[in-house]
C-alpha cells in the first residue's frame, strides 16, 4: 500500500496488498455492549433523520511532500515516546490536537511525539532499520503483523495493568488482536461493530415500502433491486436499489471481516490448523447472490460506471448513498454519523445485516477494527504502554468520539455513550449486545493476499469469466499454496 494515510473507512480490500518479506517478521474489532435496552425485534429497524492570489506553478514543476501533521505533548522532556496515528486529514489532526493536549496532562513524566504515518510499508522499514516508533495504532495489516514477530507480545503488560481490564472488552475483539495463544495489540480508538444494512428510508416509503417492515434476507432483496432500481433514458441506472458490494459488502482486511462467509456461516480461516474454506456451496452461493443482483442494475461494468460517477462509501455528499441514488448498502457504526455530515436533509434506517433466505431471521453482527501496539526493537516499552492505555480510556475516547464518531470496544465506556448525537447509533449499540451471534475476525498472516485474491475471484464471476465453483476451487488453491510457501511449507 503506497500510504496508510486513509481514512478508516477507504482501508478497504482495494487499498489492502500483501506484505514485503521481511528478514525479521512483520506484519480492529468490536464490541459487545452491555446496555438495558431491550433488543431489536427480528424485523425492527431504527430510522433516523440526520440533523442537523497565488502564482500558478511552473510546467512540470515537482509537487511538494505535504508534510504529515505532528505534535509533541512535552517537548523537550528527557524521554520522548514516538507514536505514529495511521489515519490523516482534518479529523484526524483536530482529534489529535485534543488528545496531544490530554495525554499531556495524563502523562507528564516524558514526551509523546504524534504523527500521521504510514503503519504499513514505512512501518515495516523502519522496524527492519531498528528505528521503529514506540507505538502504532490505526490501518496497520495486525494478522501480518503479529505472526512476523513485528509487534512485541502484551500479555504480561496487560494483567499487570490498573486500566486496561480484558474483560471489559469482547473476547471476539481479542481474537483479532491475539495470534497463536499471544496478544499483540489492545483494541482501542476506532474497534466497534462493523454491520447493518443501512437503507435510504425516505427513497423507500416514496416507493410504498416500510423500512420497519424490510426482511434483510437477500431474496428479499433481490426482489426489491427489481422495484427500486431505476433507469435513465440511455439505459444507465439513475436509482440503485441496493450495491451489495458498496462500503463493508466490499471491505475485506485491514480490520474489516470478510461479510460473505460471516453471513452464509462460513469461517474462512481456521488459524490453528492454516485450512482455508472458499470451496463450498455456500460461498458459490453468495457470488451467484452478487451476480443476480448486479444483473438486475445492467451487471458490473454498469454498476461500476455508476459508482464512477458518485463514488462509494457514506464520508462525501456525492457518494451514491448520501446522494440519494442508492437505496441499501451494508455498513458499520460510523455510518450514522457520516450521513448527519453528507446528507443532514435525508432519513435513513438500520435493520441487520443481510443473510441469506435459508438463514432468513437470523440476527448476527461482527466485531472489526483497530488496536494499539508495540513495534518490534521499539525503545522505552514501559513508556509506550502508558500510551496505549491512554488511548484505552474514558478520556481519549470521549475525545475520539467527539471528534469523529468512532468507537473503541470497551462495554462500561459504551454503556455511556450519548446515543443521541448521532440518530441511529441507538441500533448499533445495541445490536452489539442482543444478537445471535456475534463473530470475531480470525488472525490470517496472508489477509491482504486472500482479500485480493477474493475480489479477484469475484470480479471474474460478476463478470461472466468463471462460475462460482470454478473461481472458488482455484482461489482455494491460491491462497493455501501462498500459506503453504509463507510458512515454510507446513
Amino acid at each position: 500500500m503506497a500510504s496508510a494515510l486513509v481514512t478508516r473507512r477507504h482501508f478497504v480490500l482495494t487499498s489492502v496488498v500483501a506484505l514485503p518479506a521481511l528478514a525479521l517478521a512483520a506484519c480492529g474489532n468490536s464490541a459487545t455492549a452491555s446496555t438495558t435496552s431491550p433488543a431489536p425485534s427480528s424485523a425492527s429497524t431504527t430510522t433516523a433523520k440526520t440533523s442537523s492570489s497565488a502564482k500558478p506553478a511552473a510546467a512540470h514543476a515537482a509537487k511538494p511532500t505535504p508534510t504529515p501533521a505532528s505534535g509533541d505533548t512535552h517537548h523537550g522532556a528527557s524521554v520522548t515516546v514516538n507514536l505514529w496515528y495511521g489515519w490523516a486529514g482534518a479529523n484526524a489532526i483536530r482529534t489529535w490536537k485534543a488528545l496531544g493536549t490530554e495525554m499531556g496532562k495524563t502523562i507528564t513524566s516524558f514526551n509523546v511525539h504524534w504523527i500521521t504515518a504510514d503503519n504499513n510499508t514505512k512501518l515495516l522499514t523502519a522496524i527492519a532499520a531498528g528505528t521503529p516508533p514506540e507505538v502504532a495504532v490505526g490501518n496497520a495489516p495486525y494478522p501480518e503483523f503479529w505472526a512476523r514477530g513485528a509487534a512485541i507480545p502484551l500479555d504480561g503488560m496487560i494483567a499487570k495493568s490498573k486500566i486496561i481490564d480484558r474483560k471489559d472488552v469482547p473476547a471476539a475483539s481479542w481474537k483479532y488482536a491475539s495470534y497463536k495463544g499471544k496478544t499483540y495489540g489492545v483494541p482501542e480508538v476506532e474497534a466497534f461493530v462493523r454491520y447493518s444494512l443501512s437503507l435510504d428510508a425516505g427513497n423507500l416509503q416514496a416507493q410504498g415500502i416500510d423500512p420497519a417492515k424490510v426482511s434483510w434476507d437477500w431474496d428479499t432483496l433481490t426482489q426489491l433491486q427489481q422495484q427500486l432500481t431505476k433507469k435513465a433514458a440511455n439505459g444507465s441506472s439513475a436509482v440503485l436499489g441496493i450495491d451489495p458490494l458498496d462500503a463493508m459488502g466490499g471491505a475485506f482486511g485491514g480490520g474489516n471481516p470478510f461479510y460473505w462467509g460471516q453471513a452464509w456461516g462460513i469461517q474462512y480461516f481456521d488459524e490453528h490448523t492454516g485450512a482455508f474454506n472458499f470451496d463450498n456451496a455456500q460461498l458459490a452461493e453468495a457470488m451467484a447472490t452478487v451476480k443476480k443482483i448486479y444483473d438486475i442494475a445492467g451487471g458490473a461494468r454498469a454498476v461500476s460506471g455508476f459508482h464512477s460517477s458518485y463514488g462509494y462509501w457514506t464520508g462525501s455528499p456525492t457518494a451514491a448513498f448520501p446522494s440519494g441514488v442508492e437505496d441499501g448498502q451494508i455498513n458499520g457504526y460510523w455510518n450514522p454519523g457520516d450521513l448527519a455530515l453528507t446528507a443532514p436533509h435525508r432519513t435513513f434506517a438500520y435493520t441487520w445485516p443481510a443473510v441469506p433466505a435459508s438463514k432468513k431471521g437470523f440476527m448476527f453482527q461482527s466485531t472489526g477494527g483497530h488496536s494499539g501496539f508495540i513495534p518490534r526493537g521499539a525503545k522505552h516499552t514501559a513508556e509506550a504502554f502508558q500510551v496505549i492505555e491512554f488511548l484505552y480510556g474514558d478520556s481519549a475516547e470521549s475525545i475520539i468520539f467527539d471528534s469523529t464518531g468512532w468507537l473503541g470496544a470497551r462495554t462500561s465506556f459504551l454503556q455511556k455513550v450519548d446515543v443521541n448525537r448521532y440518530k441511529g447509533l441507538d441500533w448499533f449499540i445495541k445490536s452489539a449486545q442482543h444478537n445471535d451471534a456475534l463473530y470475531g475476525i480470525p488472525s490470517n498472516p496472508i489477509e491482504a493476499y486472500t482479500a485480493t485474491q477474493w475480489n479477484t475471484a469475484l470480479q471474474n464471476v460478476l463478470y461472466g469469466k468463471a462460475t462460482p465453483q470454478d473461481a472458488l476451487k482455484q482461489l482455494q488453491q491460491i491462497v493455501t499454496n501462498e500459506y503453504k510457501q509463507r510458512s515454510g511449507g507446513s
